[in-house]
């Protein structure tokens, strides 16, 4: 499997507190049939604005420290990005970290109160400048829970959706949860990934059998891993959204 959302890098957010406890993560994530982990700090939050050149810096010595204790498992950059009114404009600047630093697949968090219309073009923004937005745990965005018709939308005008791996087996809660499963039964999940921070769970071999069960393991392989892929092969394969209505209970 790829985890595309982590917060595994030490001491650069709120994710793991120093180098040990990064390693522990990985060691867990590996345990969990994860061979790769997408390393994504908080960027433009307000409260954490991890540079570009502080992730590279702090993934490259992760990967440094994984080699020398013999662990495989690969670390690749990104972030998470919270939704801004100048998001576009710092990208065309060049001071935001895409997925695998490719300058194709951009994290983004949504806030807790957005204006969808300004999202809606802000994604087609992206996307005019050959960025494909991926929205970080939608499932458990309060707009989305109250709405969730606007996954539809946005996934219109050209985002992908990541849901976490814990909303599926219920660490958020049975709504959050119950949100996960209708998007996932619509066929409106690219990818997961795990958010792991200090005090959670790492779920993603439990998410992966509720995908299995929710979808078979075909559908459940391209989310946890063939969609992830194309992220790393930088292509523009992905699967389309499919506005099917089906009863989650």
């Amino acid at each position: 499997m790829i985890d595309t959302h982590s917060h595994i890098l030490p001491a650069i957010d709120d994710g793991a507190d120093d180098l040990s406890e990064s390693i522990e993560f990985v060691k867990k994530a590996a345990g969990q049939g994860v061979d790769t982990i997408f390393a994504t700090p908080h960027a433009c939050d307000g409260v954490f604005n991890c540079t570009k050149e502080d992730i590279l810096q702090s993934c490259a010595a992760l990967t440094d420290a994984l080699n020398a204790k013999g662990i495989s498992t690969r670390v690749v950059p990104g972030a998470e990005i919270r939704v801004n009114h100048d998001l576009v404009m710092e990208y065309d600047k060049g001071n935001l970290l895409t997925l695998n630093n490719s300058g194709r697949w951009l994290l983004i968090e949504l806030p807790a109160i957005f204006m969808a219309k300004a999202v809606s073009m802000m994604i087609r923004q992206l996307k005019d400048r050959g960025v494909t937005p991926i929205i970080a745990h939608a499932e458990r965005n309060p707009m989305i829970l109250s709405k969730p018709e606007l996954i539809s939308d946005f996934i219109y005008h050209g985002a992908v959706i990541q849901i976490t791996g814990a909303s599926l087996a219920g660490d958020f809660g049975r709504f959050s949860m119950k949100v996960a499963k209708t998007m996932t039964v619509m066929d409106q999940v690219f990818c997961l990934g795990s958010d792991i921070h200090p005090g959670r769970r790492y779920r993603m071999a439990d998410a992966r059998k509720k995908l299995i069960k929710l979808l078979g393991r075909t559908k459940a392989d391209l989310i946890t891993h063939e969609n992830p892929a194309a992220i790393l092969e930088e292509t523009d394969f992905f699967i389309n959204a499919n506005t099917k209505k089906k009863r989650i209970d």
